[in-house]
């Protein structure tokens, strides 16, 4: 995860084939919007 956050402008999140979240990588890690990649980047599962 820290790779993303350095070299990326966008990142999503996937989930079994599903695209969770979609948005800036600051974005994405610092204020998730779905309880699914709020779990997976703060690293409850993964």
């Amino acid at each position: 995860m820290q790779q993303a956050i350095r070299v990326s402008d966008y990142t999503g999140f996937m989930y079994l084939g599903d695209l969770i979240e979609f948005r800036e990588t600051k974005k994405l890690f610092t204020d998730p919007k779905d309880e699914l990649t709020a779990k997976y980047v703060q690293g409850h599962f993964g």
